[in-house]
């Protein structure tokens, strides 16, 4: 009996359709896998993306721990931000400084820094922190001599400014909470009824 041996392009023929399916499926696997880890990674991205926005303010709290020291209160002016000007107070004006700031704000931290912007908001028009508190009939605390009670003999900050001064670093490096221009003391009800604590000043 004749065996039947296949001519050799044919068995060619068959192994290079057989590599083709080989590398085809090979192919096919491979872009399947592109696609659905291309897939994966968008989702991803998309969920990290959603999860920032739904936590977009705690995030920005976190990362600047200072507003939440202070109260906002939008119905009344005051709206606490940390991107304003900066200003540096000279050695030699720093204690008397704080001294005036103390002697003009309520002893409260949210009162504290509305005095301090009303300060900064003016010195945004061209004077330093100092000249505001030294303009003429301006601040009380300073042409009445009241900062006196925060400063020693020596010249030295009373520790009774230690609020103070906290406060008035925060607000030189950027922080403030109203755009207002003015204040008085809390007994002058007919100037306004914006305040930031009760028996602390009115602003406007």
């Amino acid at each position: 009996m004749k065996v039947y041996k296949p001519k050799k392009w044919f068995t060619y023929t068959r192994l290079f359709i057989v590599f083709l399916i080989i590398f085809t499926l090979g192919r096919t696997t491979n872009v399947v896998y592109d696609v659905l880890n291309t897939k994966n990674e968008n989702e991803s991205k998309a969920l990290e993306r959603a999860l920032i926005e739904d936590n977009k303010k705690d995030i920005y709290l976190q990362e600047n721990p200072e507003l939440t020291k202070y109260t906002s209160l939008p119905e009344k002016g005051f709206v606490v931000t940390n991107n304003n000007r900066k200003y540096e107070i000279p050695a030699s004006d720093y204690n008397f400084f704080i001294a005036v700031v103390a002697s003009e704000s309520h002893t409260n931290r949210d009162d504290i820094l509305a005095v301090m912007s009303v300060i900064l908001n003016r010195s945004d028009a061209g004077k330093t922190p100092v000249e505001v508190v030294t303009s003429p009939g301006q601040f009380a605390g300073y042409f009445d001599g009241y900062y006196l009670r925060y400063l020693n003999d020596d010249g030295s900050l009373k520790s009774s400014t230690n609020l103070v001064e906290e406060v008035v670093s925060d607000a030189l490096n950027g922080v403030r909470n109203n755009n207002y221009y003015s204040f008085r003391s809390w007994g002058t009800y007919g100037y306004s009824e914006n305040y930031i604590a009760y028996y602390g000043n009115r602003f406007n």
